[in-house]
């Protein structure tokens, strides 16, 4: 391990994580890009179908312009 000053430690980096809104690319800091890495790459291993190491997850998501009722037991 490195210690760069007292209040400085070198930590593990699993995932390059980025958040984009609207086009805009948001800044995240290690802590975020570990989290949401973390969270998307465990949802993704319940899921049936999925690679035990998968390399790379996308997500999109997009607002409807108006809500719609749907079987919440069916696939798309």
């Amino acid at each position: 391990m490195i210690i760069l000053a007292e209040k400085h430690r070198v930590v593990k980096k699993n995932f390059e994580t980025e958040l984009i809104i609207d086009g805009r690319a948001l800044p995240l800091n290690h802590m975020m890009q570990e989290t949401i890495g973390n969270i998307m790459t465990g949802f993704a291993k319940t899921l049936k179908g999925t690679e035990e190491n998968t390399e790379k997850i996308e997500v999109k998501i997009r607002r409807l312009p108006k809500s719609i009722d749907v079987d919440a037991h069916t696939y798309p």
